[in-house]
């Protein structure tokens, strides 16, 4: 819980102290330094709650909203999964630096790693309402809480729960507002209800520092570095758990989706195919029927 919301944080204040308009003068002949600091913030965040392990978000930018929501849920799984990226036989005695405490005598001591994974509805609409409310803390009463209601937010609460493993789910409401950029990172599930997924692992391709603008490097450094690795190892540790085989086998399916189809974008699909399935097992191997279903 304090991971995500840091991960916010850090993004609401990188903002403040860097507009995009500071990078453009310091950087103006380069836009794909811009499209990168534009992605990586959080203003098209208007709304936010957090209670129990739910994030609720809101936002008027549809396009911008769903690129930074695609690319803050990328960089939380890069950066919390790099523990995973090697191999390991108990997940208890994995440890991450990214929380820590200092202890008395001068060390450190690691927590445990974790994957920070995230499934998620989105729909667009009109009925939906944000407000201040009361709250009471150690006997005060406070108006300082944030609630929702309303149809939409009812809508997306219900996509969540459509599918197994890390995915953000959303309907054509969303569709029908987006531009063909946004829509590239769409796949439709279920066609007779309407169901589309919001691929964000094809956002990860480009999250967490600024990417080489040569793309096929930066699916070299996500099959064998940011995404895969930790994605498989992962699965290997819960194959054999009936309740969670699912949850990972759906990431790494996410994973490997996600790559392809960025691959296609330097019309290296098939290369990517080939360089994944190496380090699949036999029952995991992947072929360009990953790619159907995308919209754009």
């Amino acid at each position: 819980m304090n991971s995500f919301n840091n991960v916010i944080k850090t993004r609401f204040s990188d903002n403040k102290c860097h507009q995009l308009s500071e990078y453009k003068e310091r950087y103006p002949n380069d836009p794909n330094f811009h499209d990168f600091v534009r992605k990586s913030s959080v203003t098209a965040f208007e709304q936010m709650i957090s209670f129990s392990d739910s994030l609720v978000l809101g936002g008027t930018d549809y396009d911008l909203f769903i690129m930074q929501l695609a690319n803050f849920v990328a960089t939380a799984y890069i950066e919390y999964s790099e523990p995973f990226r090697k191999s390991f036989t108990d997940i208890s005695a994995v440890l991450t630096n990214k929380v820590a405490d200092g202890l008395a005598d001068g060390s450190i001591r690691y927590h445990k790693a974790f994957p920070l994974l995230f499934r998620g509805g989105i729909s667009v609409g009109k009925s939906i309402g944000f407000f201040d409310e009361y709250h009471i803390k150690n006997g005060e009463l406070k108006l300082s809480s944030l609630n929702v209601m309303g149809l939409t937010y009812l809508n997306a609460v219900k996509l969540e729960s459509f599918g197994k493993g890390p995915r953000l789910f959303c309907d054509k409401s969303v569709v029908d507002v987006v531009n063909e950029k946004t829509r590239r990172i769409l796949k439709e599930v279920d066609k007779e209800k309407g169901i589309y997924e919001i691929v964000w692992t094809i956002e990860g391709c480009e999250a967490t520092g600024y990417c080489s603008t040569d793309k096929w490097k930066n699916v070299i450094d996500r099959i064998s570095n940011k995404m895969l690795p930790s994605a498989v190892n992962l699965y290997q540790y819960y194959r054999n758990n009936e309740h969670l085989e699912v949850q990972y086998k759906e990431l790494l399916k996410l994973v490997c989706e996600g790559i392809v189809k960025y691959a296609t974008e330097c019309n290296r699909a098939e290369d990517a195919i080939r360089l994944i399935n190496q380090k699949l097992s036999d029952g995991l191997l992947i072929d360009k029927s990953i790619l159907d279903k995308f919209i754009f």
